[in-house]
C-alpha cells in the first residue's frame, strides 16, 4: 500500500486447487475494487499450500463488510473450490514494512496483549533482534474487535528461519517485557502473488 489503509480483512479457508482458486479470484478483482478494496496479499499454507489466508486492505470498514457477506461472493467462492466455511477477522493494520514484489516464507503471529501502545513501543525496540534473527519485512495489525488483540506478520528468506526465530528465547523475552498476555499462534506460511489496486 502507499499508505497504511483504515482497514483489512484476513481470510483463511481451504481451496480444492490453488491455480482454479486463483484465476476465480483475479477474475473477480474488479467487484473488489468496486467496493472499496485497496490490495491484496496471498499466503499459502507451509504444510498444506490449499490451505489459504488472504489479506485484502480496504478503504471503508461498513463497505468491505456488506462486500464479504453478499452472497455473490459467496457464489464466487464456491465456483472457485472453497471447502471449508472461511475464517474472518477484521483488523486495523498499524504499521507496514513488507516485501511485495516476490513471494516469501511467512509466519502469521497472534497474540493479546495488555496495553496495545506499550506492546507496540516494545516491538519496536525488538527490531534488532528481528533483524538478528532474520526478518526481512514485517507488519503490525489490531484486530477490530478488540483493540489488545495482534496480529503480527513476518518475512524471512526461510522457513527455517521464522522456525528458529519463533522459538529464540530473546522473542521470548521480548514479548513478555512488551505485555503479551497470551500464549502467540504461529501459523507458517508461503506469502506473495500480492497486487496494490
Amino acid at each position: 500500500m502507499s499508505a497504511i489503509p483504515p482497514v483489512a480483512v484476513l481470510i483463511r479457508h481451504t481451496c480444492a486447487d490453488f491455480d482454479r482458486w486463483k484465476a476465480a479470484f483475479d477474475a473477480d478483482e474488479p467487484t473488489r475494487k468496486a467496493a472499496g478494496m485497496l490490495g491484496h496479499h496471498i499466503n499459502r499454507g507451509h504444510d498444506d499450500p490449499n490451505d489459504l489466508s488472504i489479506y485484502i486492505a480496504a478503504s471503508d470498514l461498513a463497505k468491505a463488510q456488506a462486500f464479504a457477506s453478499s452472497p455473490a461472493l459467496k457464489a464466487t467462492m464456491q465456483a472457485a473450490g472453497i471447502l471449508s466455511a472461511p475464517s474472518v477477522t477484521w483488523m486495523h493494520p498499524v504499521s507496514e514494512h513488507l516485501v511485495w514484489d516476490r513471494t516469501l516464507p511467512g509466519m502469521i503471529v497472534s497474540h493479546a496483549v495488555r496495553d496495545f501502545a506499550a506492546w507496540h513501543e516494545g516491538y519496536a525496540k525488538v527490531e534488532p533482534i528481528r533483524s538478528a534473527g532474520g526478518i526481512i519485512g514485517h507488519a503490525v495489525n489490531r484486530t477490530v474487535e478488540d483493540a489488545n488483540q495482534v496480529i503480527v506478520y513476518h518475512q524471512a528468506e526461510s522457513h527455517e528461519a521464522l522456525t528458529a526465530f519463533a522459538a529464540s528465547p530473546e522473542l521470548k523475552a521480548g514479548m513478555q517485557a512488551a505485555g503479551v498476555t497470551s500464549a502467540p499462534t504461529f501459523h507458517y506460511v508461503t506469502g506473495g502473488w500480492a497486487k496494490k489496486y
